[in-house]
């Protein structure tokens, strides 16, 4: 099972929103800090019991972090520090709401039942959009 975050923006907005993916439909909206958000870049994901969630939660294995998960909240300046808020709302590009983390751990948790393969591809937005709107307008742009 393949989970992907696009995330929308990466600055200089202090939340990143961006739209969470399972097996290439959408699931849900999310929101990271940016001072403390993962770096893009493909991950395992792995089942673990969170004490401050008092519930499972799906992890993702962030070389050199730890607790780093999908779990509820609004503002990720407020509620993470580092984890990726997963919401089925977006009010606006800072805050979210409806917390959707059960619902995603109860999608995936057959997966790692059977030890099967989840990961969380985490993808930054690109700039090509922006390349094709130029050539669509007419203008050449020449680098030397």
């Amino acid at each position: 099972m393949r989970l992907v975050i696009k995330r929308e923006k990466t600055t200089p907005a202090e939340n990143v929103p961006g739209r969470l993916y399972v097996d290439g439909r959408f699931f849900a909206y999310t929101l990271e800090n940016n001072a403390y958000k993962i770096p893009a870049g493909t991950f395992r994901a792995y089942d673990r019991y969170s004490p401050t969630n008092a519930a499972y939660k799906v992890h993702i294995d962030v070389p050199g972090r730890q607790w780093i998960m999908f779990h509820g909240g609004n503002d990720a300046l407020v509620d993470s520090i580092g984890c990726v808020l997963v919401a089925r709302n977006r009010i606006n590009p800072d805050y979210i709401q409806g917390n959707a983390s059960n619902e995603l751990y109860a999608i995936v948790k057959p997966k790692f039942e059977a030890g099967e393969p989840v990961t969380v591809t985490v993808k930054n937005p690109t700039r090509w959009p922006l390349v094709f709107a130029v050539a669509a307008a007419g203008y050449v742009i020449f680098k030397r």
